[in-house]
């Protein structure tokens, strides 16, 4: 069936609609569904002008009947062939009997709809190359789908509206060579004509007449289908919809035949009448939203005695609504629904914006809020009914309303202003998700306009009611147990109403000041525990949303006193510090044994609150009443919903408070037992966080604890303290790893498996400690004052060295990528404790690369070549290594990692397969290459290296962390000259650069071609595409000037833009154009880079089509 057959005996309409009755038949095979869904797509996708006339045949057949008569003839396209070739193909023997009949028809009517889907794609791709090619045939199927949705049953909605989506595909691409929208007007005066017909009115036009409910589905389907036509741009579109055609606009003349059939049926009364009112109006919204014509004004206008389509839409959403006789409820709520979504899309057009027009339609509909109940009344029938779809788009329309005129609305000297408002907080405080979120751009659109030209109800007392309303309305249920249990609320929609309501609280407290702080007190402090909890609750998300801004001005307002310069605004941020001061020792009052009495989510936010107000407690409170509140979040976190807020919350203390802590060990007549409390305060929440097992919690923790220690003058103290609160985290590592050798040494138990598992999982917590234990923890050692991790280290290195040497440990690779974690920081931060171990590490990370292939090893190798090439590097010299020697070593070891990778990536994985272990290779390579490049260029690997990294270019796909990594590496080394290097670096790539020269005219074309193929692909790779493409241009450009057409870079971008797997989008002219300007920018040198990559960046856009050719002008130009 793939191939096209002929149409001379069976004809091609049989064969297309065979191949429609198998692939939706139920009884079909999958097999058989397949093949016939190929061949179809295959003739459909057909240019010749056959296929449009078996199409033509087929739709033609649609209206006519009898086929039962005579089922076994099937040769005359006169007769309704779907069915006939339905009955002679059907699975069932039996005799022709009503109950076949039904089964036929529902087999013809699922052909029948697939087949005008199909015929419209045809149309949206092909349609206008029909028109140019034959235009007689294109007519005619114009007429055809006319003909048969004329004659389509009423209750045939699939294919009626299947029928009038292909012939509004149709209409939109129909034009003369000077209106391009002459095939939509002539198709609106038609539904006039037919709606008119219909009302008893005179009909202006004597052509085909359609149901009035055929020709509105017509108007609804057309906007939709001038959108999608993928050959206009945005501004063509616009025009299309305006673009006069004697004398009339395409929209001008829609909403003229729309106003006439709101008139004809808003009045009458029957089940007939709503339905069509109603598409009506759905076709209004579909006008509305697709034309940025459609605005208030153009819905005020009236014409030939009808009452304006505004006057209409207004009457349906406000109390008026009750007074017509509506055949069902659901009509009603769609009238609501609709209109409310018709008058918003309108709004929103800003065609009018600024008009006096406009300012008389926004001051007629505030006027009816109060006169009419306009959106009060349509709000409270909605309410009543239940209607949710009725009561969201009455929120977006209210919202939209406020939002668009704002600055006049904002001043209320309209009636029905403040009506508006008060409707607003209403939805705001909507138990209804998607109603109450509209209106959160209202606030945000008001909080622009300065307080000057606002009402001064709408400054604070707004804002008062709007905190009060806010509160209430991002809290939890009050029976709120969990999400699991939850089956009111969604999870999704509570957060996304906490995230977005966030901004609107700042903004109510840059108004509000202390106010809004005092308030949420209160209701902290006030409400029942027990009762009230969830109040409690969303107070402290409401305090904690805008602890950022209440900090810097409590902070600022101190400053101010310290340097006396009161003012207002230092009182009021001494006043705030006060109260949340106040409300922090009511909520910490009873300390740890208050906790129990909390509910879990409460506990949460205070954890939440104390961590985000740090700043003010390390101003306002004394040093020892922050060691309770580490004291109460340090208890607070072993209840399982409040852990990480906990955590969060202590280590933000920490690092807030450090200097205060500091200042109180040190100050003249310090306290002599403060060094004590404080090592017990840490050593406190240090195990309260290795009691949870979370290991975010504790790396937090520990870098808390780490930041306040270091700061301690006495470096003896400083030891000490640090040793003590490290030792649970190494006491804890030991029992982890006796665990997991215990349990790896029985085979086969289940139940061993699973204890070796949580066994890994504390040992890879407790190595994350430890790395920032070692992170935060940098220091200058001396003779005098060892280094302040020197205790730690002691009692920690026993522990990394079991851990290396445990077989279980190096086969574990999250274990293993926590120790080298571990060991690269010990580099780093202490490189002259570990140089006498330097090279028994190297032994180890060989060793259990060659063992695992784990990226994490080949990291710690990138860092030990930092640490080596750095100028002055310690570890250099603790290790005793010279320029020669240390060259040397990592030569070696670049010779022996790589050729592991080689036999791992050909005989094990493909690179694809392992993007990680290809990243930190390249990673690798370019630490060489900046900070030890004579190891790297004198490689024996070198050139296979370069090698792997363009393959690796096209084998990983795009995926991001290795194609980049790839592409950095060969942009630098490439670029070389262009790196900021020292004078001895430079001199070696200098002496190299023959072997780098070499490599690109080896690989440059290949390296292009991957390149410009990349820009089509993910769009965060874009910026390290142009950059390795610039880099290469540069090069080229600097050893060969001349850009001519027979330049070595002309021909590898030429080659490239060639290539079949370079986006469709990109044609013969526009990449030749590319070639071009980016041969220009590369005799330009260096200063063109931001406009070549800019251009690459464009070029991406236009591999996408997200923009064309226009695009490539501006640089023309240049």
């Amino acid at each position: 069936m793939a191939s096209t057959p002929s149409t001379s005996n069976p004809p091609l309409e049989h064969h297309i609609i065979n191949a429609a009755l198998v692939t939706t038949r139920p009884t079909s095979t999958a097999i058989e569904r397949a093949d016939a869904s190929l061949s179809l797509e295959q003739w459909t996708s057909t240019s010749n002008q056959s296929v449009w006339q078996a199409y033509l045949n087929i739709i033609k057949s649609f209206t006519q009947t009898g086929w039962g008569s005579d089922h076994s003839d099937t040769s005359s396209v006169e007769s309704n062939i779907v069915e006939k070739i339905a009955f002679a193909t059907s699975p069932s023997k039996k005799a022709p009997s009503a109950s076949l009949e039904q089964q036929i028809r529902q087999e013809a009517m699922g052909a029948k709809l697939l087949l005008v889907t199909l015929l419209s794609n045809k149309i949206r791709s092909e349609y206008l190359r029909l028109c140019r090619e034959d235009q007689v045939l294109a007519r005619s199927l114009y007429e055809g789908l006319i003909t048969a949705l004329a004659g389509v049953d009423d209750q045939d909605n699939l294919l009626m509206s299947a029928l009038s989506i292909a012939i509004a595909s149709v209409v939109v691409r129909s034009s003369s060579s000077q209106f391009p929208n002459e095939g939509v007007i002539e198709m609106i005066r038609m539904c006039n004509s037919s709606i008119a017909t219909s009302l008893g009115l005179s009909s202006h036009d004597g052509g085909v007449t359609l149901r009035p409910a055929v020709a509105l589905k017509l108007l609804t389907d057309v906007p939709g289908e001038i959108l999608s036509r993928s050959d206009l741009t945005s501004v063509e579109i616009d025009a299309f919809f305006s673009q006069q055609f004697n004398s009339s606009d395409v929209t001008s003349a829609a909403l003229e035949t729309l106003q006439l059939a709101l008139n004809g049926f808003v009045n009458a009364n029957g089940e007939q009448s709503d339905s069509l009112l109603c598409m009506a109006i759905t076709a209004l919204k579909r006008w509305a939203e697709g034309s940025k014509t459609v605005s208030l004004s153009h819905l005020n206008n009236t014409s030939s005695g009808n009452s304006s389509i505004l006057s209409q839409l207004m009457m349906l959403l406000s109390s008026q609504l009750q007074q017509k006789q509506w055949s069902s409820a659901n009509h009603a709520e769609t009238a609501i629904t609709e209109s409310a979504c018709a008058l918003a899309a309108s709004i929103s057009n800003a065609f009018d914006y600024g008009t006096q027009s406009r300012r008389v339609v926004v001051a007629s509909l505030l006027s009816a809020i109060q006169n009419t109940e306009f959106l009060t009344g349509a709000l409270k029938i909605a309410q009543s009914q239940q209607w949710e779809d009725a009561i969201i788009s009455l929120s977006k329309l209210a919202s939209s309303l406020a939002r668009e005129d704002i600055e006049e609305i904002a001043l209320c000297e309209l009636p029905g202003c403040l009506d508006l408002f008060e409707l607003l907080l209403e939805l705001q405080s909507h138990e209804i998700h998607n109603a109450a979120v509209p209106v959160l751009e209202v606030w945000l659109a008001l909080q622009d306009v300065p307080t000057s030209e606002r009402h001064p109800n709408l400054v604070a007392p707004l804002y008062r009611r709007l905190v009060e309303v806010l509160l209430n309305r991002v809290a939890y249920p009050s029976i709120f147990v969990s999400w699991e249990e939850e089956v009111d609320l969604e999870s999704s929609e509570f957060e996304e109403m906490r995230r977005l309501s966030t901004d609107i609280l700042i903004g109510s407290y840059e108004l509000l000041r202390s106010d809004y702080l005092e308030t949420l007190s209160t209701v902290v402090t006030s409400s029942d525990k027990s009762k009230d909890w969830e109040l409690i609750e969303s107070a402290l998300f409401c305090l904690s949303a805008v602890a950022r801004e209440a900090c810097a001005r409590v902070k600022s307002s101190q400053n101010a006193v310290r340097s006396g310069r009161d003012s207002p605004a230092s009182i009021d941020g001494t006043a705030s510090a006060t109260g949340l001061t106040q409300m922090v020792a009511t909520l910490c009052e009873g300390g740890a044994s208050s906790i129990v009495n909390q509910h879990p989510l409460v506990l949460c936010g205070i954890a939440h609150f104390l961590g985000s107000y740090s700043i003010v407690w390390s101003t306002t409170y004394p040093a020892y009443s922050i060691l309770e509140i580490l004291s109460y979040l340090a208890s607070a976190m072993s209840i399982p919903t409040a852990t990480e807020a906990s955590g969060r919350g202590i280590r933000l203390v920490l690092i807030a408070s450090s200097s205060k802590l500091v200042k109180v060990t040190s100050s003249p007549g310090s306290d002599p037992a403060a060094y004590n409390k404080i090592s017990a305060a840490l050593i406190q929440c240090m195990n309260s966080a290795l009691s949870t097992g979370n290991a975010k919690v504790m790396a937090g923790v520990a870098e808390g604890c780490c930041r306040l220690v270091v700061q301690f003058a006495d470096k003896s103290k400083v030891r000490t303290i640090l040793s003590d609160v490290a030792e649970p985290t190494i006491q804890r590592s030991r029992a982890a790893l006796e665990a997991m050798v215990s349990s790896s040494s029985i085979e086969g138990s289940g139940n061993a498996a699973s204890q070796s598992d949580a066994a890994s999982q504390v040992l890879c917590a407790c190595l994350g400690v430890i790395r920032e234990f070692v992170r935060f923890c940098d220091g200058i050692s001396s003779s005098e004052h060892p280094h302040i991790l020197s205790d730690v280290l002691n009692s920690v290195w026993p522990v990394l060295n079991n851990i290396s040497n445990q077989a279980c440990c190096r086969s574990n690779e999250l274990v293993l990528t926590g120790l080298l974690e571990v060991h690269s920081q010990l580099l780093s931060v202490v490189p002259t404790l570990i140089g006498p171990f330097f090279k028994d590490l190297v032994s180890f990370v060989v060793r259990a690369y060659e063992e695992s292939f784990t990226p994490s090893a080949l990291d710690y190798v990138s860092a030990a070549v930092e640490s080596f090439g750095s100028e002055q590097s310690a570890i250099a010299s603790a290790t005793g290594f010279d320029e020669s020697s240390k060259d040397d070593m990592f030569n070696q070891l670049l010779v022996h990692l790589s050729r592991c990778t080689f036999t791992y990536v050909t005989q094990t994985k493909r690179p694809s397969e392992c993007p990680q272990v290809i990243a930190a290779l390249f990673k690798m390579t370019q630490r060489y290459l900046l900070f030890c490049p004579r190891a790297l260029t004198q490689c024996s690997e070198f050139a296979s290296l370069f090698a792997l990294s363009v393959s690796c270019l096209i084998e990983c796909k795009g995926e991001v962390d290795s194609t980049r990594s790839a592409l950095i590496f060969l942009s630098q080394l490439v670029g070389w000259k262009h790196i900021r290097l020292t004078g001895s670096k430079l001199a070696v790539l200098e002496q190299s650069s023959g072997q780098i020269d070499s490599l690109l005219i080896q690989h440059g074309e290949n390296i292009t071609r991957a390149c410009l193929v990349g820009m089509s692909g993910p769009q965060m790779l874009w910026p390290s595409f142009s950059e390795c493409i610039f880099s290469i241009m540069l090069h080229v450009a600097e050893s060969s000037p001349v850009m001519d057409e027979n330049s070595v870079l002309h021909t590898w971008l030429y080659t490239a833009m060639n290539d079949n797997t370079i986006s469709q989008n990109i044609t013969p002219d526009i990449g030749m154009t590319v070639v071009w300007l980016l041969c220009g920018f590369a005799r330009e040198g260096s200063k063109s880079k931001p406009r070549a990559k800019m251009l690459l960046m464009d070029y991406g856009k236009i591999c996408k089509g997200e923009t064309g050719k226009d695009a490539l002008m501006a640089y023309s130009l240049a």
